[in-house]
């Protein structure tokens, strides 16, 4: 059969040499409506396909990734916080946002560089190493070290999967999918709550059960790096697993996106144009940045909030298995429900003020109501599923591949400045109750609340403002295929936005 091939050409739109163009004189097909550059469905078994060799790395990449990171909230029941004092204990926790953040610009660089899941699964292995290296010291020094490299090597694994998901998905699909990996922050509580209260059952007298908690799950996640790297593709047009008339399909069945696919050449101007001229940039930034603070107050401190209503160690551990399946359902309901009915901002409006609601519970009830203030700690959690709903924003709602690369980076960064803040709520002499903390977080998510009915209320005007400069339009300018024209949402015209 003949082999895919690319080719460069210099056209309109600012594209330049470096903008690849698949040519479909290289294909054989039955169906002539292919070679027109049609939009097609696919036909199940090849969605079936294309799901079986994506899914299960990302699935099992943020699995790995939430649970290597949260490890540290299991060992703090385990024994951990013998070894610390004071404040740092939730310093360990900032200190790993500080290498995530540090980082997180230079990885948007190299992804765009660099074949993506290859460097997606050189990162695995390298944080799978630094996390085995928790069990090689008890010192304050020697964690604070570990959780810096932690923070670096963990940071690109959302923002290579958000534009790998482009190049095989349509909008709808892409939000599914993300779904079923973004889930995986539910059943990484599970399955850590369970880790923990096993490993809290072995004894040693040469090295603590929580020492060998991280070298367990550090050894399984180089393994899973290994795989990453030589499994999963970086793009349908190089991968072997598919034929040349699937890689056709899969390139027609996203035309509709509007999203255009992979490119190497970086381009400053779709920088610059996200930063300066697209309204929903820095909305969307402080959003992340605020939901994030809870989101990770709650990541490190879930364990010790729990144990403060009264409970054991054992009982805080237990306790905590809930918390995953929270945290499954809010993710498929944030996901699927916009597939449907839309109105992604009113799901992130409704999120927070669930987990509006579960702090005023903690704060409002008395000790005794332990039931009470637990079903507040479940309700917090349901908004860490909002941060799905952006990573399908930032898919869907961006077109051009720098700038969707810019758009990843600055919503990670947001992310990581959330989260470095928010161990810094929670102060050593507020325990245990932490009501200052809380009352802060309430103040936050309100604005956070506020912030997503503006969103809504951009997303219409821009949409608006499109519409009407689309009678404007030649019929070719209406049905121009921009899938490898490698331009922005605001140069393409006929680009809409979801909300």
């Amino acid at each position: 059969m003949p082999q895919l091939t690319l080719d460069t050409e210099t056209a309109t739109d600012k594209r330049t040499k470096s903008d690849t163009v698949i040519t479909t004189s290289s294909f054989t097909s039955s169906e002539p409506a292919l070679y027109m550059g049609e939009h097609t469905s696919l036909p199940k078994w090849l969605k079936r396909k294309i799901d079986w060799r994506i899914l299960p790395f990302f699935m099992l990449g943020y699995l790995f990734q939430f649970l290597d990171k949260t490890l540290l909230n299991y060992a703090a029941v385990m024994g951990l916080t013998e070894h610390l004092h004071g404040n740092q204990y939730a310093n360990l926790s900032t200190i790993f946002y500080c290498g995530f953040l540090v980082m997180e610009p230079i990885a948007g660089y190299l992804i765009q560089k660099l074949p993506i899941a290859k460097f997606l699964g050189v990162m695995i292995v390298l944080w799978g190493a630094v996390v085995t290296l928790h069990a090689a010291t008890k010192t304050y020094a020697g964690l604070m070290i570990v959780r810096t490299f932690l923070g670096i090597f963990e940071s690109s694994t959302a923002a290579c999967f958000i534009p790998i998901m482009g190049m095989w998905y349509t909008k709808a699909e892409q939000s599914r999918r993300t779904a079923y990996w973004y889930m995986q922050t539910g059943v990484a509580g599970i399955i850590g709550s369970l880790l923990s209260f096993g490993f809290q059952h072995v004894h040693s007298t040469s090295i603590e059960n929580w020492q060998i908690l991280f070298i367990f799950m550090g050894l399984l996640t180089c393994i899973l790096g290994v795989a990453t790297f030589l499994y999963l593709p970086d793009n349908p047009m190089t991968c072997k697993a598919f034929t040349d008339d699937e890689k056709l399909l899969i390139m027609n069945h996203i035309r509709e996106n509007q999203t255009g696919v992979q490119n190497r050449h970086f381009k400053w101007y779709q920088v610059k144009e996200i930063l300066f001229y697209d309204w929903q940039t820095w909305l969307l930034f402080v959003i992340t940045f605020l939901f994030s603070i809870l989101g990770s107050a709650f990541t490190t401190f879930s364990s010790l909030i729990i144990k403060s209503f009264g409970f054991t160690d054992l009982q805080a551990t237990f306790m905590q298995f809930p918390i995953g399946f929270v945290s499954i359902l809010a993710t498929l309901i944030c996901c699927f429900l916009p597939c449907y009915y839309g109105e992604r901002c009113l799901t992130m409006f409704t999120f927070n003020v669930i987990a509006i609601v579960g702090l005023v519970l903690q704060i409002s009830l008395d000790k005794k109501y332990k039931a009470g203030k637990l079903i507040g700690v479940y309700m917090m959690k349901a908004n860490s599923a909002t941060l799905s709903l952006v990573y399908n924003w930032c898919a869907i709602n961006t077109s051009g591949h720098t700038k969707r690369l810019a758009r990843n980076t600055l919503i990670l960064i947001a992310f990581c400045l959330g989260s470095l803040v928010a161990p810094q709520h929670f102060r050593d002499s507020d325990a245990p109750m932490y009501v200052r903390a809380k009352t802060a977080l309430i103040i936050e998510m309100s604005i956070c609340a506020f912030l997503c009915l503006v969103l809504r209320f951009v997303i219409i005007h821009l949409n608006k403002k499109k519409d009407e400069k689309s009678v404007e339009l030649t019929d070719n300018e209406l049905h121009r295929d921009a899938l490898f024209l490698d331009i922005t949402d605001i140069e393409n015209r006929n680009f809409r936005y979801e909300y």
